[in-house]
């Protein structure tokens, strides 16, 4: 193995073509296991090599699932949408339905209102009678 351990992080970046901030990041998540030496990385050809090849079969691996995930929400974007246009036809219907309960309610508060504008003007007349009336009866009763 340790005859194995001969690159370096710089030869190991050039050879995954990598920076090596992300290298880094390899070996912190466990994806790189390089031997240390004082302030060195060492790694091992052949892992790397393994690596790199893991690294571009996951990539092709991932095309195809990218592709399932974008048909999964178009379906999702097509059912969405008829849930919207069912939403927005139920709206229209409710608005319809409160425009008829407001228009029904006015014919009825207008026949009501009408009535009592109805006595509102019998009581009046009523009053103005009694007052002349009743003003014409004490003179001319007396």
């Amino acid at each position: 193995m340790k005859g194995e351990s001969n690159v370096t992080l710089l030869e190991a970046c050039k050879l995954l073509k990598k920076s090596k901030r992300t290298v880094s990041r390899y070996i912190k998540k466990g994806l790189l296991n390089p031997e240390i030496n004082g302030n060195e990385y060492k790694f091992n050809r052949s892992d790397l090599l393994k690596f790199k090849k893991t690294k571009r079969t996951k990539k092709t691996n991932k095309t195809k699932p990218e592709s399932d995930i974008i048909s999964f929400l178009k379906e999702q974007i097509k059912e969405k949408d008829e849930q919207i246009n069912k939403l927005l036809e139920r709206s229209r219907e409710t608005n319809i339905m409160f425009n008829r309960l407001q228009n029904q309610l006015l014919l009825t508060g207008n026949k009501e209102e009408g009535k009592k504008d109805k006595e509102d003007k019998e009581d009046r007349q009523d009053k103005k009678e009694k007052g002349l009336n009743g003003f014409f009866k004490k003179l001319f009763n007396r």
